[in-house]
């Protein structure tokens, strides 16, 4: 099924529409099982009680067309794969949310925490800051050169324990995940000369194994795209003792992976669909943005 471009649309536009799209679903499927035999529509005399049917439908609801409401041949692309499998009947999304050191992402995760539709999974910088007591944060930022293998292999452990972590709300979301320890973090270490060609090549490793074994969907990728000068003013405001010496050079460094990554899709591809904002508002500015994207943040949930 194609459609406008969501982005393109008001709220309320963009509700209706998608509010079709479900009646036009979960009618046709009210059909296959009330009436038919398998998952398609037969030609033929199945095609016409459908139509008959559908007419009805229309009648009911007071629509002159409600094919023509959802389906377009002009400006068309396929709805966000994540919306299309709600459309499905998928009911649990897990949702992660990306972007550089200071971009603002526990801030979202903040923000729809008392959500009935979200739990939400924070980064666990308890844990990488106290492992039996050495803080594996602070080693790494004090010295890259010595901690980075070690650091990224808890971090990706710790990454696993996120995307497993059990939910019982519908949208599972993260702050960050296994695919950008290793696409941003992992390959910044590598291009810096932090982790060598042996280490590199051990995460990799050992970060293919982790996709082959475990648990790492994603539905959806909210990006939280911001300016390394504006994430850099950030890190220096809430004064983390652990990124006291983080360099300009380094948020300089992980914009560009992210951009990569995310936007050019090179070298690697983002798993699952990306959602772009725009990062560089304020706090206020930004809970304005979160309402305006919610229902397509929480994978058509309100």
């Amino acid at each position: 099924m194609a459609v406008r471009n969501l982005g393109k649309w008001t709220n309320h536009e963009r509700s209706c529409r998608c509010l079709a799209a479900i009646l036009v679903r979960t009618f046709e499927r009210f059909c296959v099982d009330k009436k038919f035999q398998g998952p398609k529509l037969v030609q033929n005399k199945d095609k016409g009680f459908v139509s008959r049917s559908f007419k009805k439908l229309e009648e009911m609801l007071g629509a002159r067309n409600l094919k023509k409401l959802i389906e377009s041949d002009i400006d068309t692309e396929p709805l966000p794969s994540c919306l299309m499998q709600t459309l499905d009947g998928q009911k649990s999304f897990t949702v992660s949310v990306e972007g550089n050191i200071g971009s603002g992402k526990t801030t979202l995760l903040e923000y729809f925490k008392n959500s009935s539709h979200v739990e939400s999974v924070l980064e666990p910088v308890e844990q990488w800051t106290n492992v039996n007591g050495h803080n594996a944060l602070g080693l790494l930022y004090e010295d890259p050169s010595r901690w980075s293998f070690t650091f990224n292999m808890y971090a990706m452990l710790t990454r696993i324990q996120m995307h497993k972590a059990p939910h019982n709300k519908p949208i599972k979301m993260l702050e960050r995940s296994l695919y950008s320890t290793q696409y941003c973090f992992v390959e910044n270490d590598f291009r810096n000369k932090t982790i060598n060609g042996l280490e590199h090549a051990i995460l990799t490793e050992w970060f293919n194994w982790l996709l082959k074994t475990q648990d790492t969907k994603v539905d959806l990728i909210v990006y939280l795209r911001a300016d390394p000068e504006t994430c850099y003013e950030r890190i220096k405001l809430r004064s983390r003792k652990e990124e006291t010496c983080v360099p300009m050079s380094l948020i300089e460094d992980l914009h560009n992976l992210h951009e990569e990554w995310l936007i050019k899709r090179i070298p690697f591809k983002p798993p699952a669909p990306v959602l772009v904002l725009d990062a560089n508002n304020e706090y206020e500015k930004m809970t304005t943005v979160y309402e305006d994207k919610k229902q397509e943040i929480l994978c058509g949930y309100e």
